[in-house]
């Protein structure tokens, strides 16, 4: 069945660490929308943050933005699906957060809110390239749904964190988006659920959807659409729900799976 509409995430997949597009992928992207593809993103991002790489490669689909709890028009961030956290549950974990004594960029009304500066704060705001506003105590500011909260920190720490999260379950959605990042998230939420809901706004089977992608935050979206595909650097689990892994990282393997199963130079689906 023919690719219609391909969904990338960002970090790690569209772009490498230097948060590059290599000219193997822009030549890849001007091919699929000459055949009459619709690009789109897959991202934790927010619109402001993934505007610049929906400019880059001309995406003209609905975004999904973070991690599937947004879905935007891409010319304008025109809102065409949103879900919130509970404000209850997002304040009880702001608390347990606070014991652990880690950053937490809050996502409200398509602002990054934050208690005060912090190393962690300014390496989050260089990758997005999207300003934080500093309000003081986030659980004393914070008095509706946000969008979601991103956590940032050591490994171990996360991890532990993680454990006591999980110890009295939140109604919402915990995963790890990077090595350094934990995110809460709706309840219900996730890249894939985001995706049927792409595939109902736009009329296109997910059938004829390729996704591609390399971490946590993707496994629902690779499981989701018809064709799942993760680069070569993505993570273990993450290329065993795949249908094809591609044997080069970052935009250099989603190149080479456009060309194999979206272009018709290799085999089809």
């Amino acid at each position: 069945m023919a690719i219609r509409l391909c969904y990338f995430d960002v970090d790690e997949t569209l772009v490498d660490p230097a948060r590059h597009i290599p000219p193997s992928l822009d030549q890849a992207l001007v091919a699929c929308r000459a055949r009459g593809v619709v690009l789109g993103l897959a991202t934790g991002r927010m619109y402001a943050a993934a505007l610049p790489y929906a400019q880059a490669i001309s995406a003209t689909a609905p975004l999904i933005l973070y991690n599937g709890a947004r879905v935007c028009a891409p010319a304008d961030g025109a809102v065409l699906y949103a879900r919130t956290l509970e404000l209850q549950e997002a304040l009880r974990a702001l608390e347990l957060v606070a014991r652990h004594g880690l950053h937490v960029n809050l996502y409200l009304d398509d602002e990054i809110l934050i208690e005060r500066e912090s190393e962690a704060s300014r390496a989050s705001a260089r990758k997005d390239g999207v300003r934080q506003r500093v309000v003081g105590e986030l659980r004393a500011f914070l008095d509706r749904p946000p969008t979601k909260l991103l956590i940032i920190g050591a490994g171990d720490a996360l991890d532990a964190l993680r454990r006591d999260l999980e110890a009295k379950p939140l109604a919402a959605e915990l995963v790890r988006s990077e090595p350094t990042y934990l995110e809460l998230l709706p309840d219900g939420v996730s890249k894939g659920a985001a995706l049927t809901e792409v595939s109902r706004l736009t009329g296109v089977p997910l059938a004829e959807i390729a996704a591609f992608g390399d971490s946590n935050n993707d496994l629902e979206l690779l499981e989701t659409a018809g064709l799942g595909v993760a680069v070569a650097n993505a993570l273990d689990n993450v290329k065993a729900v795949a249908d094809y892994i591609a044997s080069k990282p970052n935009g250099d393997g989603v190149a080479e799976a456009l060309h194999r199963y979206v272009l018709g130079e290799g085999q089809s689906i």
